[in-house]
C-alpha cells in the first residue's frame, strides 16, 4: 500500500481532495500524536447564562430554562506538503493557501472522511512552518499549522454543519 492510497480522499475541502489537489494531507509530529483530532474534537464553551445581581436578595437570579448555546472555536490543524522539487512544493503550498484563503465565499466545509466528520469553517491564518527536507536537495516537504474558525460549532455532525451564519 503506498502513502497515495492511504491519503487519498482523507480530507475533503470544498468537496476537493487536498492531496490529490495540492499533496497537503493532516500531519502530526509523531507517529503516536494526535492533536488534529484533539483539536477537531474538543468541544466549544458555552455561552455565559444571563445573571440578575438584586441587591436585597441572596445570590443572583437566573432564567428558569437554560438552553445552552455555543461561543465559536477556533480548530488548530497541522497540515503537511510533499513535493518532488522545489519549485512543485512552493508552487502546491501557495495554491493551498490561496484555496483555503478564498473557499466558496470564504467558506470552508471541511469533511475527513475516514472518521465521518463534516465542519464549516473559514480560513483565518496560518504559522508554525516547519522546513522539514531543505530546499536544494531534491524531494521537500515541511508542516504548518492553519487556524480556521467556527462560528457556530458543530461538532462535526453534518446536519448541525449546514446551517448559515
Amino acid at each position: 500500500m503506498t502513502m497515495d492510497d492511504i491519503l487519498e480522499g482523507l480530507v475533503l475541502i470544498n468537496d476537493v481532495d487536498v492531496y490529490v489537489r495540492f499533496g497537503a494531507f493532516l500531519a502530526e509530529k509523531s507517529e503516536d500524536a494526535h492533536e488534529n483530532y484533539d483539536s477537531l474534537m474538543a468541544a466549544p464553551k458555552t455561552k455565559e447564562v444571563p445573571e440578575v445581581s438584586v441587591r436585597e436578595e441572596n445570590g443572583v437570579r437566573s432564567p428558569a430554562k437554560i438552553e445552552p448555546a455555543f461561543e465559536p472555536r477556533d480548530i488548530e490543524l497541522q497540515f503537511a506538503i510533499e513535493a518532488d522539487s522545489d519549485a512543485d512544493f512552493i508552487t502546491r503550498y501557495a495554491a493551498f493557501i490561496r484555496f483555503l484563503m478564498q473557499g466558496a465565499d470564504g467558506w470552508l466545509r471541511l469533511r475527513l472522511a475516514d472518521v465521518g466528520l463534516e465542519y464549516r469553517v473559514r480560513y483565518t491564518g496560518s504559522s508554525q512552518y516547519s522546513q522539514i527536507t531543505p530546499f536544494g536537495r531534491g524531494r521537500v516537504a515541511a508542516m504548518f499549522r492553519v487556524t480556521l474558525r467556527e462560528p457556530q460549532p458543530s461538532l462535526g455532525m453534518a446536519e448541525e454543519s449546514s446551517k448559515t451564519v
